[in-house]
């Protein structure tokens, strides 16, 4: 998997400690979402 924004790898570890987001079928770091749509979201 690979964040949206950047293209960065990450893992399933990632997922489960709450450094990504998940919308849909795209995958963000919190920071790369909070980056680009200008706002904070609670990762999932």
């Amino acid at each position: 998997m690979h964040c949206s924004l950047c293209n960065e790898a990450f893992g399933q570890a990632d997922i489960e400690v709450g450094e990504i987001i998940q919308l849909g079928d795209e995958f963000w770091h919190s920071e790369c979402y909070s980056e680009y749509f200008e706002e904070a979201l609670e990762p999932a």
